[in-house]
């Protein structure tokens, strides 16, 4: 119905009149859609490659669209985008707008969201209509790798479940493998009792022979390239910690935590609060007394997050020195006994010790 309307009018022999006037009509395009979902795209690849499109149709007149990565407009560049466009005019005389996104990816671009806006006029205005946001999976290969003990190494006492967790920055994410070194610097393979694909290795009721150096090991199966991260696990032991009365000894409270923790004793000593290897220590030197026995020493750890709290039991390692003397006094008597008994059976046998019976003085 665009076009130009023509209106006359005739006064017999005082002639004909007309005015002229032009309609314009304005449809408003559909919503632009890109594909249904990303493209899967590869960084390793050098050339620009198709992110999306976007189609505008049924409009009049014919809309301008634009490219937006992470809500800023995109520009044509030479080698890294490419935004060509194609403008078909339908039998109904309204227009479809056609624009592809072609861009080099990175890595860095596996966060970023596209759209595009379609841009036109109504009623002499300006206006504009966004697409949905897509996103696009890149493939890239890894370049660095972490290897983490969880709990803390610092923390792990013999009978604990322990994971040995390995990252990496590639996707899709490489294969892993963990070994660990024995005594002969030789390299034991346990990719058998690790999950492979997520990068975890489980050690189920770990003992002293559990500590030592452990391996991670990628390799990206595109390129076939190896990185590897070790980490050293310590196994600390569990048993009772035996003191004696009046001993001076230290103990020693560890913890991890953000905002930086304060550390308190429940027990008088001299404490010494430091860093360490990342984690907060406070080391108490406490004279062992009936009270530090009977009741142990509790560390309380502690910031604006909340409390933890580790009690340490003492127990009294009894002394064997009484033992001791009571087996040495026994010999000392049998062997004071011994000679007693020689000495008075000498002095009977020469005559020198008078007898009990009066019969036998005589003799």
């Amino acid at each position: 119905d665009a076009r130009t309307f023509v209106c006359q009018v005739r006064a017999g022999s005082h002639g004909v009149g007309e005015n002229r006037t032009e309609l314009r009509v304005y449809t408003v395009p559909g919503s632009p859609l890109p594909p249904p979902h990303g493209g899967t795209l590869c960084s390793r690849l050098s050339l620009p490659l198709q992110i999306a499109q976007c189609v505008s149709r049924n409009s009049f007149p014919s809309p301008n669209i634009t490219w937006h990565k992470n809500g800023e407009q995109l520009q044509p560049e030479e080698k890294m985008v490419k935004i060509p466009a194609t403008l078909t005019r339908e039998s109904s005389g309204l227009y479809t707008v056609s624009s592809t996104l072609f861009a080099h990816v990175t890595r860095e671009d596996r966060n970023s969201l596209y759209h595009c806006t379609v841009h036109y006029w109504l009623q002499g205005q300006r206006r504009a209509v966004e697409s949905r946001r897509v996103n696009v999976t890149v493939f890239y290969p890894a370049q660095h790798v972490k290897l983490q003990v969880m709990p803390s190494s610092a923390l792990v006492k013999e009978g604990d479940d322990v994971k040995l967790v390995c990252e990496a920055d590639g996707n899709p994410a490489p294969v892993f493998s963990f070994y660990k070194r024995d005594l002969d610097g030789s390299w034991q393979d346990l990719s058998s009792l690790a999950d492979t694909n997520s990068g975890v290795l489980n050690l189920h009721n770990v003992n002293k022979s559990s500590s030592g150096l452990y391996r991670c090991q990628t390799l990206d199966l595109d390129d076939m390239r190896q990185l590897e991260k070790d980490v050293e696990l310590v196994v600390n032991c569990n048993s009772p910690l035996y003191v004696r009365q009046d001993e001076v000894v230290n103990l020693t409270c560890k913890a991890i935590a953000f905002p930086r923790p304060s550390v308190h004793w429940n027990v008088n000593g001299t404490a010494h609060e430091y860093v360490e290897n990342q984690h907060i220590a406070s080391n108490l030197t406490v004279r062992v007394n009936h009270d530090l026995l009977r009741a142990g020493a509790m560390c309380r750890v502690s910031n604006a997050l909340g409390v933890s709290e580790k009690h340490i039991q003492l127990l009294e390692q009894k002394t064997r020195e009484s033992k001791g003397v009571i087996i040495v006094a026994i010999i000392v008597c049998i062997l004071v006994v011994a000679v007693l008994g020689s000495v008075i059976y000498f002095l009977h046998k020469k005559g020198k010790i008078p007898c009990g019976r009066a019969g036998k003085q005589d003799m």
